[in-house]
């Protein structure tokens, strides 16, 4: 095998590389015997043709092009050895030459992983918040367990703030009906303050079978930036008007949510708060750590191709969390007025500080000799089986080495961030 080097900019390298016949002739016979498996060849059981017979069967471009993506893959991880490349992300591959009876020549741009070198973080230093519980948060807490109990009875009379309301309404901007501006039974309790500014108190005072038509101008900063401050023009029909009574606190609301009394229920919300609140500070505490590591080290420039791997998986991510809501992605891109060209753009400052603070680790745990035992992936390993017991997928795919790859890793990151946080966080 012959390898050609040329240095690209950003840290990227293009190896030209030729593969002799000799190396071929062993994955050429490999794809021969598989397709002959599936080819019926007169005289011969599966798989057990000789390779001229299957070739004259099948035409042996018809070889030489099963077997390339195995040809590629296995010599250019052998180049990448060779050479003792660090390599990023996948390789762009274009073949040059593909001609039965000649070496196969192909190029592959790689990202050589840049070089980082650690500043003297360890002065830096990050400030830990003192965790308060306050009492707005139980009271928040207390209002949403009351919203679970509420009793709601129909009325007949004005709408006030509290009430819940059953409405029909339109949306229409230059007198054409926005997507997504019509709906029906919509409810609303007044004064939470979910609809945009304005409408709420334009239902309050109004009765059953009352019809409003008002304006109203959607915030300038509103999320669907194609409604972003424009004037839109609301037809409403409340259809109901709900009087919504919240159960008082005391000893017997505690019992019906399955606590002895108050006391032991206000003791249980302040242990939750607490443990949110503690999980919360935490995270910020190991954010402002790995920033300020990343602050204090250099790193060479990012290859391109890192860069855009990053952004289409904080795209994919984006993506999922979407779907995850029930949204079709396509339709929630359109509601923000943004295209996947504008989502790359936005997303590269982020990727790119993403990948600096995971070089900066990954350099960190080198140089610091921080890892995970095999052990260590055996004990979580178990944990994981525990917790998933009753999934037959899971626990199958907690048993492959991908997934212990992501145990090697995932515990390794959280070692390297103890590590950091205990020596700056104060």
């Amino acid at each position: 095998m012959k390898i050609e080097k040329k240095e690209l900019s950003k840290n990227q390298l293009e190896l030209k590389i030729e593969v002799s016949l000799e190396e071929i002739k062993p994955h050429l016979e490999k794809t021969a015997s598989r397709l002959s498996s599936k080819t019926s060849i007169p005289g011969f059981r599966p798989g057990k043709a000789p390779f001229d017979l299957i070739k004259a069967k099948l035409g042996e471009m018809t070889i030489w092009q099963e077997a390339l993506n195995e040809i590629l893959s296995q010599t250019f991880y052998q180049a990448v050895t060779k050479e003792k490349l660090e390599t990023v992300g996948q390789p762009d591959i274009k073949v040059e030459k593909l001609a039965p009876g000649n070496p196969i020549v192909y190029t592959a741009t790689v990202s050589l992983l840049p070089e980082v070198v650690l500043g003297d973080w360890q002065k830096a230093e990050v400030k830990k918040n003192e965790v308060k519980i306050e009492k707005k948060d139980l009271e928040q807490t207390y209002k949403h367990l009351q919203e679970m109990q509420v009793k709601e009875a129909v009325v007949d009379r004005v709408a006030n703030n509290g009430d819940k309301v059953e409405l029909d309404f339109e949306v229409s901007i230059d007198k054409v009906v926005i997507e997504g501006g019509k709906s029906s039974k919509y409810p609303i309790v007044l004064g939470e303050g979910k609809m945009i500014p304005g409408f709420e108190e334009k239902i309050v005072g109004s009765k059953a079978n009352d019809e409003l038509t008002f304006d109203l101008k959607f915030p300038d900063k509103y999320f669907q930036t194609n409604l972003a401050g424009k004037l839109a023009t609301f037809k409403v029909k409340v259809l109901t008007v709900f009087e919504r009574t919240l159960p008082e606190l005391n000893d017997e609301f505690a019992k019906n949510i399955g606590f002895e009394n108050l006391k032991a229920l206000e003791k249980q919300i302040t242990e939750n708060i607490e443990k949110e609140k503690s999980a919360k500070e935490q995270q910020r505490l190991e954010r402002a750590a790995i920033e300020a590591v990343v602050k204090a080290s250099t790193v060479e420039d990012l290859p391109e191709g890192l860069i855009h791997a990053e952004i289409h998986k904080m795209i994919h991510e984006l993506q999922h969390s979407v779907q995850q809501q029930g949204m079709d992605f396509v339709g929630y891109l359109k509601s923000i007025n943004k295209t996947h060209a504008d989502l790359e753009k936005e997303f590269k400052p982020q990727a790119e500080e993403r990948i600096k603070a995971s070089l900066v680790l990954r350099k960190l745990a080198e140089t610091e000799k921080i890892e995970t035992t095999e052990e260590e992936i055996d004990t979580e390993v178990k944990k994981q089986e525990l917790s998933y017991q009753d999934n037959p997928q899971a626990l199958k795919d907690i048993k492959t080495p991908n997934y212990r790859q992501y145990l090697n890793n995932f515990l390794t990151n959280q070692k390297i961030v103890k590590f950091i946080t205990d020596k700056i966080v104060k």
